[in-house]
């Protein structure tokens, strides 16, 4: 009898770990978030350098979810909510880009608009004390823009205006291209 108990437990506990231990990859949860009463902040938010996906990161993110999410497991559901995209082809091109994009981005998907390369229109410093909403009231988001930042020219700034006219910016803190999963580490704050 004391066997059998010895067997049972010993196999509950394999149960256990390997349930613990395995991975969804329908959706990224790779992001702290911090929301005040106007402000969404997302914290260490990755996207993936590989196009295929085959690590961890995705390339699309939600901020009314606060998930990323790989090009595969976007459903009908997921879709209207992903409001920024990121395409990166080598060392010295990579860019966020609306979810709609013609080219590399998911056909249905809402625009988002974005200003990869912006002059001084909000810096590093600037983006750490954004604290509310209103901070984002003075900075104008309203074209698209074509250009693209190469890897020694982060951390940078990135702005955006998402469907529902939203304002945001990521902040780019750092490049891993070496290793098992090469991504782009950002934070995201986003009126709410």
């Amino acid at each position: 009898m004391k066997l059998t108990n010895k067997f049972a437990l010993l196999l509950c506990i394999g149960s256990m770990l390997l349930n613990s231990c395995s991975s969804d990859d329908s959706t990224q949860t790779n992001s702290v978030s911090t929301e005040t009463t106007t402000l969404k902040t997302f914290k260490d938010v990755t996207f993936s350098l590989d196009q295929s996906e085959g690590y961890d990161a995705g390339l699309y993110f939600s901020t009314e979810l606060g998930k990323s999410f790989k090009t595969s497991k976007i459903d009908a559901t997921i879709l209207p909510k992903i409001d920024i995209a990121f395409y990166s082809a080598n060392y010295a091109l990579n860019y966020f880009m609306s979810p709609n994009n013609d080219d590399y981005g998911v056909k249905g998907a809402p625009l988002t608009l974005f200003i990869n390369v912006q002059k001084d229109l909000l810096t590093i410093e600037q983006f750490n004390k954004i604290e509310k909403s209103t901070d984002f009231d003075a900075i104008k988001i309203d074209a698209d823009d074509d250009d693209s930042f190469p890897d020694d020219k982060t951390p940078n700034v990135v702005l955006f205006k998402n469907a529902a006219g939203k304002k945001g910016a990521i902040y780019i803190k750092s490049v891993h291209r070496v290793g098992y999963d090469p991504r782009i580490v950002v934070d995201i704050k986003i009126q709410k």
